[in-house]
């Protein structure tokens, strides 16, 4: 992915960015040809460590899937109220990825955590002792929106770390099936961090608001706009 076009590109698209989005939005697209355009935000934006909130629920999903302990994305998941693992993402539901990174331990998901891409720094030994019901949005663990883009592109340039089966039933959890495109994605809201990431039809999209859950509404308008579709309904 050539981010070296954002520093060129930023500033032609500054202007639109500034009467289209929020200010204080940082938007990331990635054609399917490999390149790069800031929508909104600043350079200097993409490298601040943020926690990954519920995007870090994708690499619970995945370590599970890997492990045998989700065999099927559609079936009802344990703590999910009758909810499926894709729907589960969708809606990012605490309750059933706490039970899945809890039966995972810390030593496990740390390792997928490592091979995922998302995680800025090294995985601390240890890092979810007494902290398992946090790994749901990543514990101590950070990223940047310049990684969270990254494996977004990757999933569509069907090149991110978790290939093979889970790979692909992962890809199928992350699908918004009520859409009016095919978009794979995942939201995630925690420590100052609404994130929308994912990709679909001829691009890979990063939404970046500060603010919490309330703003949870505004970066999915936001996100789904970058394709000309309204939000689907969860």
């Amino acid at each position: 992915m050539r981010f070296g076009r954002v520093l060129a590109l930023a500033g032609m698209v500054a202007a639109t960015a500034r009467a289209e989005f929020p200010a204080e939005a940082v938007i990331l697209e990635t054609s399917e040809a490999g390149e790069t355009l800031l929508r909104s935000g600043q350079e200097a934006d993409l490298d601040v460590l943020r926690e990954p909130a519920s995007t870090f629920k994708t690499v619970i999903a995945w370590a599970a899937l890997d492990r045998g302990l989700v065999k099927d994305v559609e079936d009802p998941l344990p703590g999910a109220e009758g909810d499926n693992l894709r729907m589960a993402l969708q809606k990012s539901l605490n309750p059933p990825f706490d039970r899945l990174a809890v039966e995972l331990g810390g030593e496990v998901l740390g390792e997928y955590a490592k091979r995922s891409g998302l995680i800025q720094g090294a995985v601390p030994d240890r890092w979810m002792v007494e902290k398992e019901k946090e790994a749901r949005h990543g514990a101590d663990l950070m990223t940047t929106i310049r990684r969270e883009h990254q494996v977004a592109v990757a999933w569509m340039m069907g090149k991110p770390p978790w290939d093979g089966e889970a790979g692909r039933k992962l890809q199928a959890a992350l699908l918004w099936k009520a859409a009016e495109k095919p978009i794979r994605a995942k939201t995630g809201t925690y420590g100052g961090s609404v994130w929308v990431t994912g990709y679909g039809p001829g691009k890979a999209v990063t939404v970046w608001l500060p603010g919490g859950i309330p703003r949870r509404p505004e970066a999915l308008r936001i996100f789904f706009g970058r394709w000309e579709i309204p939000v689907p309904p969860s």
